[in-house]
């Protein structure tokens, strides 16, 4: 049995979208949804046919409060899972292989793992890497106990992330960068902390290496070949992205527009339009993903 996980806040159009793809693509598997209703949308009860709807939290005031808002609505969600298995879920990650709820479960047993996931996209270098994120996180409770998880951020909690981040400290661009690489304690950073050493797997995200590189200046350039993995924006670790893209070819608009794609054994897995940095609208958004699921589903 699976349990997903999701925070809805702003248009419900994406729950409701992966909803349907989420029928249409694992007919066959038992499954519960909890949504937190975060943004207190009375108008979203109704569609309590296709979740179990959850009272939102209440916003705090903290300079992370966005972060910690979702995270607090994760974590209030956590004493209703009672399945073996849990899967956080984005209401705008979109999966798009057919079976892979069947398929993800007894690969999850197969490879003994206790987490599976997108890992944070190589474009947000701050960011932990190597790791499966709360965009898309898979975790056996067998293996992992619930009280265990935190997935609550701490964001400005580190003395040198406080340090390198302060902007009346004239850091030079490209070395503030490369001092933040890996140290935003955002959602599922204490996760990572504590279970790096467990048996994990991860999407793998595209990204070009080439043309990420040329958008550095001639400084970032050089030091993206000398500098050790721990402070360079880009990833060392080739195995860990790929060149490939499906977007490219299915959907111009989604791939200009920088939704990240992911990658399970060399095939198409999943999307995330990850709206966060991007021009385009809800409503454009909206009329090319359902084209774009049209073509995904059966």
């Amino acid at each position: 049995m699976l349990t997903l996980v999701s925070v809805k806040y702003g248009l419900s159009d994406w729950l409701l979208e992966n909803a349907k793809l989420r029928r249409a693509l694992n007919p066959n598997q038992p499954y519960e949804w909890l949504v937190v209703n975060n943004d207190h949308d009375s108008g979203f009860l109704e569609h309590s046919n296709n979740f179990r709807i959850l009272s939102g939290v209440e916003r705090t005031p903290r300079a992370d409060r966005g972060s910690y808002h979702h995270a607090a609505a994760i974590m209030s969600a956590l004493p209703e899972v009672k399945s073996r298995y849990l899967l956080i879920l984005d209401q705008d990650f979109f999966v798009i292989r057919p079976n892979w709820m069947t398929e993800l479960l007894d690969h999850m047993e197969h490879q003994n793992l206790a987490f599976f996931g997108s890992t944070w996209h190589p474009r947000w270098s701050y960011q932990y890497r190597y790791f499966p994120s709360v965009h898309f996180m898979l975790i056996d409770l067998e293996k992992v106990h619930l009280e265990r998880l935190n997935f609550l951020p701490d964001i400005g909690g580190g003395w040198w992330d406080n340090l390198v981040s302060n902007k009346r400290i004239p850091f030079p661009n490209f070395l503030r960068r490369s001092l933040q690489v890996g140290l935003y304690r955002d959602t599922g950073f204490r996760i990572q902390q504590t279970f790096k050493n467990s048996r994990f797997e991860y999407l793998i995200p595209h990204f070009d290496l080439e043309q990420e590189v040329a958008k550095l200046d001639p400084i970032e350039r050089f030091l993206t070949r000398v500098l050790p993995d721990q402070i360079n924006i880009i990833p060392q670790n080739p195995s860990s992205f790929t060149a490939q893209s499906f977007l490219k070819t299915s959907s111009r608009f989604a791939y200009e527009q920088h939704w990240e794609e992911f990658f399970w054994q060399d095939s198409p897995f999943a999307f995330h339009l990850r709206r966060v940095g991007r021009d385009a609208k809800d409503n454009q958004d909206f009329v090319e993903l359902e084209r774009l699921l049209a073509r995904y589903t059966p």
